[in-house]
């Protein structure tokens, strides 16, 4: 492991004398599709932010958006199995990261437990997107940890050429087979898209051995359709996905095999109208997304047990109007239902009806050639109304501000500083009973406060010739945080369990939701080294690196909080030919909660290829990955069952990818 780490120091010192002698760059400009309508510059955007999209997306591709995620500086997943797998950014995950689909949300039932899979199929994504700052109040004020919007342009904005792709990969651990297709087009005004994808796999090895029931079987498919005229554009597609994945067991237990088996309809509707008939605005954009979600979860073949069922609508508008003084800016409003229940003899929440309405504004302006101000708004009202208890309702005031200040051509500083609300959830409010995947005993508190969360960012980037640098340096301080906490009535240092009604012992981790204030800070940090580009191909160098702590005032610190990590990686390419090696080393958590375990550190190794047959608008694309090839036994800290689900051993994939 130290050989690898002060390797990697030695390359930096051996070229970043030469790195800072060259011509410098100006720094790129990007956009992102999570701002508002006509704010999507982030030139000069304050707000840490990353956008992946193109050969870097392709590479990191994974069975799900956790996985994807998982080596991009702060952000790790919070894996229960290969297929129930959430972004865990800056030490926070669950309901505090939201995730988008073409800017509307995921709407499933992953927020609530580790074990439920995402709906949202990473392989077709054409971009994505991570921002944090003023612009995640436009989606939610609940997303302390961060943004993540997942796009699919199966609403065209636009009339594309005929075209597509299909792709398909195989797996040597766990034996996944992949087949996946897109293809889009359109004549006159009409446009359409579709894609579809089927994933199968075993079990997979660790270096340990099998762990028994983690395969996992998926299917999706969506087509939409729109009108796109000089006026904007309308749209609607349809989606469905189907999923069946199992828990890896219980080695307490090994006769039970659970597992679950999940189903959504998904319906999207959206538009853009330019020069609306309305005074002061430019224009004005409709997103609707409407969800009908389904999981059973199967204690065993043949014994179903927990039956989800969640029906949600959400809509967004968003106004751009013209000018005012200075500044540039939206306003709109958010509003929807969500209609959630677990039927069963161990479901640990009943049955709850959830509304909300919001209205936010985000305005920008220069204050001079070089300094850019972000500031945006939101208040929300929800209420949250259980089968078995009074309705809750909370009323939310989140406001969020930054500033960025380009030094020079080549530097850019940035600060931003937020203050955002979170009502409890319905789970943290009211669950009361037995969760089998997760081997707990869940205890809602329905007289928990709104969570406040006080926020500040420092951003540095910095571009030369041969060499970008981006650092950010963050600090949080919640007030009133919600967390699940064991329980350890008896006092005998170990979290108490107890039998699917809590009147005895059993087999079941006694948790309850409880409050305290917490104070977080952390950094992230990447550096990208250009080491030689020329006749022979270009070669690159690629360090990042991330850290964060989370102590609460009355209760220790945090569970579940990520490792520090160190990661390096060298790309090559020539002609049609690229190749990548990439090492990351975890190192061990020790700052534990009081009844929490250390987990030691570990370190991957993987390495890729892929070359281009073809050449021109069509191309051909093979590809060869190596994953944990020293087939390290590595435990995720932030996993609620890392001591029975380590990571993946050493596994091979080949495939190959066909644009047309």
């Amino acid at each position: 492991m130290k050989f690898y780490t002060i390797s990697t120091f030695i390359l930096i010192g051996g070229f970043i004398q030469n790195v800072y002698s060259e011509e410098v760059k100006k720094i790129e400009e990007l956009t992102v599709s999570a701002s508002p309508i006509g704010l999507q510059s982030l030139e000069h955007c304050a707000a840490p932010f990353t956008v992946l999209d193109g050969e870097e997306l392709r590479g990191r591709q994974d069975s799900t958006i956790g996985e994807t995620l998982s080596n991009i500086p702060g952000i790790t997943t919070d894996r229960f199995s290969p297929l129930a797998s959430r972004p865990v950014i800056r030490g926070l995950g669950g309901k505090r990261v939201h995730i988008l689909e073409n800017g509307v949300g995921a709407m499933d039932v992953t927020t609530i437990s580790a074990d439920h899979a995402t709906t949202i199929e990473p392989i077709q994504a054409e971009a994505i997107e991570i921002i944090r700052g003023p612009a995640t109040l436009l989606y939610g004020s609940e997303a302390t940890g961060g943004l993540i919007n997942v796009l699919t342009n199966r609403i065209p904005e636009y009339v594309p050429e005929f075209g597509g792709s299909f792709y398909s990969s195989y797996g040597v651990n766990p034996l996944e087979k992949l087949v996946s297709m897109q293809t889009e087009g359109g004549h006159d005004k009409l446009a359409f898209h579709f894609d579809f994808t089927r994933r199968d796999a075993r079990s997979y090895e660790s270096k340990t051995g099998q762990i028994d029931n983690s395969f996992y079987d998926t299917l999706n498919f969506n087509f939409g359709t729109s009108y796109v005229d000089t006026w904007g554009f309308l749209g609607i597609s349809y989606g469905h996905f189907d999923s069946l994945h199992g828990i890896p067991i219980n080695p307490d237990d090994p006769s039970e095999l659970p597992f679950l088996e999940s189903e959504q309809d998904r319906i999207d509707i959206a538009g853009k109208f330019n020069n609306p008939l309305l005074p002061g605005i430019e224009t004005a954009a409709l997103q609707v997304g409407y969800n009908d979600y389904t999981h059973t979860e199967f204690e065993s073949v043949g014994e179903a047990g927990t039956v989800f069922d969640n029906e949600q609508f959400d809509t967004r508008i968003e106004l751009k109007h013209v000018k005012l003084g200075r500044f540039d800016g939206v306003i709109g409003t958010q509003f929807g239902y969500k209609n959630l229940s677990a039927v069963g003899e161990e479901a640990f929440l009943p049955k709850t009806k959830t509304e909300n309405i919001a209205v936010f504004i985000l305005e920008e302006t220069d204050i001079t050639d070089s300094v850019h101000l972000d500031i945006g708004g939101r208040f929300d009202h929800e209420s949250n109304d259980p089968s078995n208890a009074s309705e809750i309702t909370n009323d939310m005031y989140s406001i969020s501000s930054g500033l960025a200040w380009d030094v020079n051509e080549t530097t850019e500083v940035g600060i931003t500083i937020g203050r955002s609300q979170r009502g409890p959830t319905a789970a943290e409010l009211f669950s009361n009973g037995p969760h089998v995947a997760t081997g707990t005993f869940e205890i809602g508190v329905s007289t928990l406060d709104i969570e406040t969360t006080n926020s500040l960012d420092l951003i540095l980037n910095k571009t030369y010739e041969n060499l970008e640098l981006n650092l950010t340096l963050f600090t949080n301080y919640a007030e009133d945080f919600v967390f699940l906490q064991g329980q350890d009535l008896d006092g005998d240092g170990a979290i108490d369990e107890v039998n699917e009604t809590n009147t005895g012992s059993g087999e079941f981790q006694l948790l309850q939701y409880n409050q305290d204030d917490l104070f977080m800070y952390g950094l992230e940090a990447s550096l990208d080294i250009n080491l030689y580009k020329g006749n022979n191909g270009r070669l690159d160098l690629n360090l990042f690196g991330d850290y964060v702590r989370a102590e609460l005032d009355d209760e220790g610190n945090l569970a579940r909080i990520s490792p520090a990590r160190f990661g390096s990686g060298l790309n090559y390419s020539y002609k049609k030919l690229s190749t990548g090696i990439d090492f990351t080393n975890v190192f061990a958590q020790k700052d534990n909660s009081s009844l929490e375990t250390d987990t030691d550190g570990y370190s991957v190794l993987n390495i890729n290829a892929n070359y281009n047959l073809l050449s021109g608008k069509q191309d051909l694309n093979i590809f060869l990955k190596a994953t944990n090839i020293m087939d390290e036994d590595g435990r995720l800290h932030t996993s609620f069952i890392k001591d029975r689900a380590p990571i993946m051993g050493r596994s091979l994939m080949i495939g190959f990818q066909v644009n047309f």
